[in-house]
């Protein structure tokens, strides 16, 4: 390609209207170079300074969340060895579930779970046990506590396979 065609479709290409024309070096003054390299010199060390800043606070931030996470580790040890927690202390649980004992933590969890008679799914009510610290016998866990759940007789579905549960309103 010729450089003639090239100047030809430069013609056609249109600049962006969010892009300046900024003028060549050696277009402006020589003071001017100066101040302009005077003040990216400045904000160069400017922008180092706030970059150490933002690293020092970053610092301060995650040394916070780990003593936060330390004090509420100790709150939640305090409230299990004074009985004070909303569920068992691990070290109080000393059987894994299964048929008529798994339905009765399973009631408790929903109960907890679920203290204004909301629906609650079927899976958050699982994770929920597991969080609590039990473990569900049997060659599939979700299967048995399925199954389970379904002859407590303070427990109904909500609406067909929807998955919901809630507590039976007493008659």
């Amino acid at each position: 390609m010729g450089k003639g065609l090239a100047r030809q479709s430069c013609r056609y290409i249109r600049q962006a209207p969010d892009i300046a024309v900024v003028a060549r070096a050696d277009d402006v003054s020589s003071e001017f170079l100066q101040a302009a390299e005077l003040e990216r010199d400045f904000l160069v060390t400017r922008l180092a300074e706030v970059q150490e800043r933002i690293e020092h606070f970053e610092t301060l931030a995650s040394e916070a969340r780990d003593q936060a996470k330390s004090l509420l580790d100790s709150i939640h040890a305090i409230e299990e060895v004074a009985g004070l927690a909303p569920q068992l202390a691990i070290c109080e649980i000393s059987e894994e579930l299964r048929g008529e004992r798994l339905r009765e933590v399973a009631l408790e969890v929903l109960q907890r779970l679920s203290d204004s008679g909301d629906p609650v799914h079927y899976r958050i009510w699982f994770d929920a046990l597991v969080h609590s610290g039990y473990r569900i016998l049997g060659r599939d866990p979700l299967a048995t506590f399925l199954t389970q759940i379904t002859r407590i007789e303070k427990v109904e579905s909500v609406g067909r396979r929807s998955g919901l549960y809630k507590l039976r309103l007493a008659a």
